[in-house]
């Protein structure tokens, strides 16, 4: 699974750089700049897009979903950038700095630990990680929202495109399965539906409200 110790520690790193870039609140800075409003005191609490959408309207909702998927871009990249050995060596070190921005970006550090769902930054991460598997992550989350209009189950829809997408790809041999790619979706994905429990929750009591209504 990788070349040496020396080399697994190197990749386990990643989670460093990667959770120091995922914990640079978009939503949180977009918030203060734009209107001087904390995301974290209004609304659900997120600083992710959707919260953003309904506190501060869809341009700002729409640069913070940008700036959080460039996050697990510039995540994965430095890793790519820094462990530039076998393609197994390199990608373990990709799915841990994404696995350390989902969770930098849900628990960031300097905002006692309040941030967003994961969603978008996860998005940014498997562009690069899993780019086929991306693509069908991308089709749950449009079909989820076309027919449900809720944002949460749009993004679950997202997550579960994402491991089944990369399940069978892998199995048609489109993709190379990859330690580092499927530890990062299956920890991602459980960071991301664990902070989902709340919407889960209201799913279940039929209480989540629709895109457009609070």
């Amino acid at each position: 699974m990788f070349d040496s110790p020396a080399t697994f520690w190197l990749d386990l790193l990643m989670v460093v750089p990667g959770y120091v870039i995922g914990s640079i609140s978009s939503g949180y800075l977009v918030g203060k700049i734009y209107r001087n409003v904390d995301l974290r005191r209004v609304g659900s609490g997120s600083t992710g897009a959707t919260n953003t959408l309904r506190a501060l309207g869809p341009g700002a909702a729409l640069l913070v979903a940008l700036l959080d998927i460039l996050k697990g871009v510039a995540a994965v990249w430095l890793a790519k950038l820094l462990v530039p050995e076998t393609p197994e060596a390199s990608m373990l070190a990709q799915g841990f700095a994404a696995i350390g921005a989902v969770a930098g970006h849900c628990w960031p550090l300097l905002l006692e630990g309040r941030g967003g769902r994961g969603v978008a930054v996860g998005f940014g991460a498997i562009m690069l990680i899993a780019t086929q598997a991306w693509v069908v992550s991308v089709v749950g989350f449009i079909l989820g929202l076309v027919l449900t209009r809720i944002v949460s189950v749009a993004s679950l829809c997202a997550v579960a495109g994402a491991l089944i997408g990369y399940a069978a790809l892998t199995t048609l041999g489109v993709l190379t399965p990859y330690g580092g790619a499927i530890a990062f979706l299956v920890v991602g994905a459980a960071i991301i539906v664990y902070r989902h429990r709340a919407n889960i929750d209201r799913l279940l009591r039929g209480a989540e409200p629709k895109l457009g209504r609070t």
